[in-house]
């Protein structure tokens, strides 16, 4: 279960990544520019000009969004359960929280497939911790 967990959030990060990914070839050229080091920025979204908050919404949703770290942590995982190493718990308890609070924020995204993965992890991860600890027994 862990290891499926571990493929499942590498798939959704690279999904997440080419789906919403479809925008950035044609904001490439200004983020190279350093378009979005501006003061800008810093202003409400609304009181943005359309142009800025639009490229700044596709890098957040591409390369500043949690689908990279989430491809970090899925490869981690997989990596770990390969080696056969102990992964604590709280890993997948604490992506239950986020992605639970997210699916609440957000229903209609793939947030509640996130949910599901870091469910099958989180208890996964359970049930590998009650095994080691009836095995020392």
């Amino acid at each position: 279960m862990v290891r499926w967990s571990a493929v499942a959030l590498i798939v959704l990060a690279v999904v997440h990544l080419l789906v919403l990914g479809i925008d950035v070839p044609a904001e490439l050229p200004k983020w190279l520019e350093f378009s979005l080091w501006t003061l800008d920025h810093w202003q409400p979204l609304r009181a943005q000009p359309l142009d800025l908050a639009l490229s700044g919404g596709v890098f957040w949703a591409t390369a500043g969004s949690f689908a990279v770290p989430l491809l970090i942590l899925g490869s981690l995982l997989l990596w770990l359960d390969r080696r056969g190493d102990p992964i604590p718990a709280f890993v997948g308890w604490t992506l239950v929280g986020w992605t639970a609070l997210m699916t609440l924020l957000m229903p209609p995204s793939g947030f509640p497939l996130g949910l599901l993965i870091a469910l099958c992890l989180a208890v996964g991860l359970e049930r590998r911790k009650t095994q080691a600890k009836i095995s020392k027994m």
